[in-house]
């Protein structure tokens, strides 16, 4: 088969522990290829990160990096990733390295048969119980229920056709959901079983409190039968607090029932104006248009002035509106 041009693009947020090894690996890994770069975005690291893959790239001219001026979320640094990634193909890595990154050439191979994206799947997946029960338990409910179209058990480990993927980027939906996007675009995807492995260093950064966050991000973001069904059952609570005023009035309901109904009727309110405050989330985020996803502080590639931090004076920044070459 023919050898693509890649950027092996690694997001970074405090993996000091990590990235040497994770250089050393991608890098090893990429030899296979002629056309190639690994594209490091440091998502605002407070420990070392950012001096270790400065200290690779003073050594190594394939090594290219974007540094964020503060911590802008996974999401913030794939999107940069894709936008300036210069080959056709990227292949997004974990600074864990959980995936192995020898997996990456069955995904290049798949990728060739004609699809713009090809989503691992992890065999075996190595990660705590309650992120493989989220995992699969949003994304069950997000497809069956729903309605939302995504490769089931697909992970950031992956690879894209870098114009496609700068669609979804651009696409300026309320949340960056990059598997939900993608298939929304019309991309052909597939996904691939791949073999996964504990973290050996560092520590994860996902939790309970992001994992429900992430999936509240891709229901809301991407379907509107919540507020279908909450529209149903707000009709359906009008309806029993009239029947409830109507037996109390009627002395059929004590001063007990009364106050249950109430407290019920309360907490169903709340779950309301809960979800409908998510929905009006998304819409101020789709007509903020102007509000920046991320700012770079600094990077040693040429970078859009409008996403620089200090704008013209930021080294590599450069004036004109500016678009990768595919």
């Amino acid at each position: 088969m023919p050898r693509p041009g890649i950027t092996a693009m690694i997001p970074c947020y405090n993996e000091a522990d990590c990235v040497e090894r994770a250089y050393r690996e991608i890098r090893s890994e990429l030899v296979s290829y002629d056309d190639v770069e690994l594209l490091f975005i440091d998502d605002g690291s407070t420990d070392g990160t950012l001096e270790a893959i400065k200290g690779f790239a003073a050594e190594d001219p394939l090594v290219k990096y974007i540094s964020f001026a503060r911590n802008f979320g996974l999401e913030a640094a794939f999107s940069a990733g894709f936008k300036y990634a210069s080959k056709p193909w990227t292949v997004q890595f974990d600074a864990d390295l959980q995936s192995p990154p020898h997996e990456m050439h069955r995904l290049v191979q798949k990728v060739l048969e004609g699809y713009d994206v090809v989503f691992a799947v992890r065999e075996d997946r190595r990660d705590p119980w309650y992120r493989r029960l989220g995992t699969r338990g949003h994304q069950m409910i997000a497809s069956r229920w729903l309605g939302i179209e995504l490769p089931l058990g697909a992970s950031v480990f992956r690879i894209v056709r870098t114009s496609v993927a700068r669609k979804v980027v651009d696409s300026r939906l309320s949340t960056p959901y990059f598997i939900a996007t993608a298939p929304l675009l019309g991309a052909r995807y597939t996904t691939l079983p791949t073999s996964h492995r504990p973290r050996v260093d560092g520590q994860g950064k996902w939790n309970l409190r992001k994992l429900f966050g992430h999936a509240l991000e891709l229901f809301v973001g991407f379907s509107f039968r919540p507020l279908v069904w909450l529209n149903g059952l707000a009709a359906a609570m009008v309806t029993a607090g009239i029947v409830i005023l109507g037996l109390a009035s009627a002395g059929r309901l004590g001063p007990a029932e009364v106050a249950a109904a109430s407290l019920v009727t309360g907490l169903v309110t709340l779950t309301l104006l809960a979800v409908a405050a998510r929905y009006l989330v998304r819409v101020m985020r789709v007509q903020a248009i102007g509000v920046p996803r991320y700012q770079i502080r600094e990077a040693n590639i040429p970078i859009r002035a409008d996403e620089a931090l200090y704008g013209h004076e930021t080294p590599y920044a450069i004036a004109d509106i500016w678009e990768n070459a595919s």
